[in-house]
């Protein structure tokens, strides 16, 4: 059985070209929030992922260390995520947690036998379980506490309730079965 999940992806308008065409590039490491893979928005705790989306694009146009915008126009784009129900990883659910704490306990065992010690998070724990094949996973998804505004970022507020729900898909151009441009605007340096 098949998964279908509609998200949303802010970015700089240079990018909707590309992304149309060729499709997204996974963000990619163990610390990101859930792994390699395209970030998407999507329906949760938030009932406008869209909106989240658009927040998105607006604050990630703020380079923090340069204290300057990279770019003033971005788009939101809308895409169906398309995932077979075994492979799909939902971290807002018990079920999902359960397995996320077994991965966790065989990454520990695994650093144990390395004489390592290291604090999992949870894109971690997520790109180790793909690695060591313990689960197919090409989509995940989680509530997390995502900094959406600029004075959130500037003052470095760190909640930990989390206010939004996002999906990762690590292979975007197998699971990504529909793609367009939901909304484009330009960044509005006085507000957020």
């Amino acid at each position: 059985m098949k998964v279908k999940i509609d998200g949303f992806h802010g970015t700089d308008m240079k990018n909707v070209d590309g992304i149309l065409e060729n499709g997204f590039n996974p963000s990619l490491g163990d610390k990101e929030w859930l792994g390699t893979g395209a970030y998407f928005f999507v329906k949760g705790i938030n009932e406008h992922p869209e909106t989240q989306a658009e927040q998105w694009a607006v604050v990630d146009s703020w380079n923090k260390s340069k204290k300057q915008y990279e770019y003033d126009k971005y788009a939101v784009l809308h895409g169906v995520i398309e995932v077979d129900e075994k492979k799909f990883l939902d971290l807002t659910v018990a079920d999902g947690v359960e397995i996320l704490d077994y991965i966790q306990e065989k990454y520990l065992s695994k650093l144990a036998g390395l004489g390592r010690r290291l604090l999992p998070i949870d894109g971690c724990l997520i790109n180790f379980a793909r690695g060591e094949k313990l689960f197919d996973i090409e989509v995940v998804k989680g509530n997390m506490y995502i900094k959406l505004k600029k004075k959130e970022r500037i003052l470095k507020i760190s909640r930990r309730t989390p206010n939004c729900t996002i999906c990762s898909v690590y292979a975007p151009q197998s699971n990504i079965v529909e793609i367009k441009v939901l909304k484009k605007g330009r960044v509005n340096y006085e507000i957020g």
